[in-house]
């Protein structure tokens, strides 16, 4: 299980292609390929419980010791879209990864955490916890398939 590689940091933003080429400036890289979350048929993301067609632009910053994801949302009911909506720009979700996302997800819940979000990704998976009540964050668990 593990809770002691936290491996990104999740950044919700209004505008993609222009907060990635700052952040690029800042980190002293070049821009990052912008790539768009696949449809439901490949993701089968649910939101709150639901199917959710809920689809974002991202782009990976690869540092030395953690990624900065940023994330902009186009379409259907997400996480990252509810959090713009109630909070702007900002700081989404601090992630980790986990062997055993089950058993990773049960002590969250165990703490207070609440299911937000899960889907799919080519090569794994993840799970989006909203444990803001409990532990002053939502994290997110990364899994990756084996085969």
């Amino acid at each position: 299980m593990g809770f002691r590689r936290i491996v990104q940091i999740g950044i919700v933003v209004s505008n993609i292609e222009e907060t990635s080429e700052k952040w690029a400036k800042l980190l002293g890289l070049e821009p990052q390929p912008i790539i768009e979350t696949e449809d439901w048929k490949h993701t089968q993301m649910t939101f709150r419980g639901n199917p959710s067609p809920g689809k974002a632009k991202l782009t990976f910053f690869r540092l030395e010791n953690i990624v900065i994801e940023l994330i902009q949302p186009i379409g259907g009911p997400s996480t990252w879209s509810n959090f713009l909506e109630k909070h702007g720009c900002g700081i989404h979700h601090i992630a980790f990864t986990t062997d055993d996302v089950n058993e990773s997800t049960r002590v969250l819940l165990d703490l207070g955490a609440v299911e937000e979000q899960k889907g799919l990704f080519k090569g794994g998976g993840y799970v989006y916890l909203d444990a803001r009540e409990s532990l002053g964050a939502i994290l997110e668990l990364l899994y990756y398939r084996r085969d």
